[in-house]
């Protein structure tokens, strides 16, 4: 369920009772739309609030980031207000995703003074405003001191948050507050006055704060298609929906059960009320909504913060595949066209064995081609300003040049090969890893490689802290490492191993390096069937079936010198071949760094 005017009133409870009279001590603003506050008091705690537009949310976190070396404008201007001060209430605005944190401190003069921290969770449009009570005009509301998004009269006609103005709410569109209605009558005058349309937009779109999902709920406990026209319902169907909406409304105020939706082992959804539509999903309830918000949006934010920050990084990789593999394309195809030099030499053969019987000025000749045992007569073209021997030398002239063409080529097809299968273990590097360290490895291979032209180097261009690969244990006990980038591939094939080990990596393509660590075992088929999984898996072939895997003992691989980073070479190889499937991968054990 979407984080909704419901998860927000569960919220606030929850947070009611463990934030009132603590203490803002220290704020962050560990991204340029999440804000940290780390309070004391009753309850040491830390409370992060977002206004990413993909991901909006407030909850308490035990998560930290790292924070940046320089504090935003607007961090500073919270910690100027807010820190040292006391959080005496928190509120939501009708059924609305709207918290208020009312905050109690003292002005430059020492007066004990009331600010707010309003959080708005409205999807692209959320945001978070810091505003002070008005005490000379209070029926104005209260006055902005400053936002995390400011908005002038450029984006928005009807409201501008900017320091200075009154704060107003958003529009509230005509919806309904979802607590005030309190009886099936209500309800039903409610029902009349809106539109027809699907049921399930009736709801999202005529209460404040309701999801798509809530709304799929009452249609599924009233037995009613969420998809089904307001006006075809009957009267008998209408009962159904108020039954069902009562029903929940009742469960939302008397009962907070947060619980995860989980699909393969994998987090699909959350609810603080039983969502009986997802009656085909794995539930496991957990101990506050808190807990419940940072369980389903932690790594998915993490996802998405990554994927933009490695954005341009992605395109320069991929724009330089691009290049270099049309290239090698055109290179084969050249290379193919040299490969008919061998026809010019045999027409220089030709006109030189049979040089009396051509004249100047023939624009071609009929010979006898006696290197074929048949001897089937060939047509050689002729220059007519040239005498039989000019000829002869001309086409001797274009073999040659092929040849030493094809000497050319063969050494740019090789190194071009190279660059293709180095762009791609760098493209995979950045498909595997989830770490900002892992990224700031890619992107310093990158600046120290022959890929870009280099820059001057400066003393901030150090490498960067080296990050560790992914640690499995297999089923029986076996640990096995997994490397995310050509960093961890080196340190995993030259540093990690015993020449007992065993060394894994998919065939001809570009893909992780994997290690299975004996310890003095005899490594198993079925361990080496595990690995060789995790090996296809992380590897760009992970959508291709009966992928080749190499495994060799780890004494037979090295490094070769001068090689670039994740480049290895290796004898004594065997191969397996594999499906990798992403179930198969998700039932080996994975360890934490």
């Amino acid at each position: 369920m979407a984080f909704d005017g419901i998860i927000t009133y569960h919220l606030i409870k929850e947070l009611q009772s463990k934030l009132k009279g603590t203490k803002i001590r220290k704020i962050y603003q560990p991204e340029n739309d999440e804000v940290h506050l780390v309070l004391a008091g009753p309850a040491n705690a830390t409370l992060l609030i977002s206004a990413n537009a993909n991901q909006p949310r407030v909850h308490l976190t035990e998560k930290k980031k790292k924070n940046p070396p320089q504090p935003s404008t607007f961090c500073m201007v919270l910690r100027k207000h807010l820190i040292n001060t006391t959080i005496t209430d928190i509120r939501q605005v009708h059924s609305d995703r709207i918290i208020v944190i009312d905050i109690l401190g003292r002005n430059d003069f020492g007066d004990p003074t009331t600010k707010s921290l309003i959080a708005e969770i409205t999807g692209r449009n959320a945001n978070l405003i810091l505003t002070v009570e008005d005490d000379s005009n209070p029926q104005n509301g209260p006055v902005i001191i400053d936002a995390l998004k400011r908005i002038g009269p450029s984006s928005s006609r009807y409201r501008h948050i900017l320091p200075g103005l009154h704060y107003k709410l958003p529009p509230e569109k005509g919806r309904t507050d979802f607590f005030e209605v309190h009886d099936p009558s209500e309800f039903d005058h409610w029902l009349s006055q809106q539109p027809n349309q699907k049921i399930a937009s009736v709801f999202v779109n005529g209460f404040l704060g309701i999801s798509p999902d809530l709304a799929r709920e009452f249609c599924f406990r009233a037995g009613i298609d969420s998809e089904s026209s307001l006006a075809d319902l009957t009267v008998k169907e209408k009962g159904y929906l108020s039954s069902s909406f009562f029903e929940i409304q009742n469960e939302i105020k008397n009962s907070c059960n947060p619980t995860l939706y989980y699909f393969h082992r994998h987090i699909q959804n959350f609810s603080t009320i039983p969502l009986h539509f997802l009656k085909d999903l794995e539930q496991r309830s957990v101990d506050s909504v808190s807990h419940m918000l940072e369980s389903f949006y932690y790594l998915r934010d993490k996802r998405l913060r990554f994927n933009a920050n490695s954005a341009n990084l992605r395109h320069q990789l991929n724009t330089l595949y691009k290049k270099d593999t049309k290239k090698l394309d055109n290179l084969h195809r050249d290379f193919k066209k040299s490969q008919k030099a061998e026809k010019n030499k045999l027409y220089g053969d030709l006109i030189t064995a049979n040089i009396y019987r051509i004249q100047k000025g023939m624009d071609g000749v009929d010979l006898e081609n006696f290197y074929d045992p048949d001897a089937p007569l060939l047509h050689i073209p002729l220059k007519v300003n040239q005498d039989p021997a000019q000829n002869a030398q001309r086409y001797y002239k274009k073999y040659n040049k092929a040849k030493r063409a094809q000497t050319q080529l063969t050494d740019q097809i090789h190194k071009t090969e190279e660059t293709v299968y180095y762009l791609g273990t760098l493209l995979n590097a950045l498909e595997q890893c989830t770490e900002n360290e892992e990224l700031d490895e890619i992107r310093y291979e990158v600046r120290h490689s022959d890929l870009v032209k280099h820059t001057k180097k400066s003393a901030k261009d150090k490498k960067p802290k080296a990050s560790h690969p992914m640690h499995f244990l297999s089923s029986e006990g076996f640990d096995i490492l997994v490397g995310k980038n050509n960093f961890q591939n080196d340190e995993i094939s030259t540093k990690l191993g015993d020449p007992e080990d065993c060394w894994l990596h998919v065939k001809d393509s570009p893909g992780s390096h994997v290690l299975v660590i004996a310890n003095g075992r005899f490594i198993t088929e079925k361990t080496l069937l595990e690995a060789g999984q995790l090996a296809a898996y992380y590897s760009k072939a992970r959508t291709s079936s009966n992928v080749p895997v190499d495994y060799v003992d780890y004494k037979y691989v090295h490094k070769p010198k001068n090689a670039k980073p994740g480049m290895v070479v290796f004898t004594n190889q065997n191969t397996m071949f594999v499906t990798p499937k992403q179930e198969l991968v998700d039932q080996i054990k994975k360890i934490s760094n």
